[in-house]
């Protein structure tokens, strides 16, 4: 719609650090998060020179009850120590449009991100499997 008004604004995807990362017992969940950051990218690259920003969005574990009925694993307990307060958000999600495609939030998301710079995505699925 804005491409056929020919307006100029932003569209922002939610995300997920899954997308980065393999998710154990969270398989579709992960793989739907990796199409939409991807997605994002693919678009934002033909948007960009019509005035178009867009980005997409990876917070770290958000502190709220989405996690109340998921699997039960010491790894999840241990970065919901590092989740992200929801309140934290709104603000997080605005500061990056027009400047970058994909934004991290919150240490777990930029973690798995740093790691997947050091070791391929392949070898750190098979560094999770040991664990």
């Amino acid at each position: 719609r804005m491409l056929e008004k020919k307006l100029k604004g932003c569209v922002v995807f939610t995300s997920s650090a899954a997308a980065c990362q393999p998710t154990p017992f969270s398989a579709l969940y992960g793989a739907t998060k990796a199409y939409i950051s991807s997605f994002a990218a693919n678009i934002g690259v033909e948007l960009k020179s019509r005035g178009i920003d867009v980005c997409a969005v990876h917070p770290s574990p958000v502190a709220s009850a989405f996690y109340d009925k998921a699997h039960k694993l010491d790894s999840l307990n241990f970065f919901m120590k590092l989740a992200v307060k929801p309140e934290e958000l709104p603000d997080e999600i605005i500061r990056p449009i027009g400047r970058v495609l994909w934004h991290d939030i919150g240490g777990v998301a930029i973690g798995f991100r740093m790691l997947l710079k050091l070791f391929d995505y392949g070898f750190f699925a098979t560094l999770i499997s040991r664990f």
